[in-house]
């Protein structure tokens, strides 16, 4: 995969699984990475679980909006979200572009 740029598509995904799914919804987002993240034209991604067990978010990166949708007509894409279906109780995303960065300095 190619490392995400400054100037990528961003797509930030919430996820709130239902409670006594979190943990299956979480192995599952693991599990797939390796599949979804083969996909042509996806430069990566992050995914974070909130410490309190209740969220979890999804930042991924694209080239541009061809590649996102590229990317959500996928067969991978299409049966990896059917699956995570019944463990969600809600989620929602949108696209971002950087708009500033700031680095840590490293002491």
């Amino acid at each position: 995969m190619t490392a995400a740029l400054d100037t990528d598509l961003i797509s930030i995904s919430i996820f709130t699984p239902k409670p006594q799914h979190f943990e299956a919804f979480v192995a599952a987002q693991i599990e797939n990475l390796p599949r979804l993240g083969s996909l042509s034209r996806s430069r990566g991604a992050r995914f974070y679980v909130a410490k309190d067990g209740r969220h979890a978010v999804l930042v991924s990166f694209f080239e541009d909006e061809a590649a996102v949708q590229e990317f959500r007509q996928s067969d991978a894409f299409r049966e990896h979200r059917d699956r995570l279906q019944s463990l969600l109780e809600s989620s929602e995303s949108g696209f971002y572009t950087l708009a500033y960065a700031r680095d840590a300095e490293l002491v």
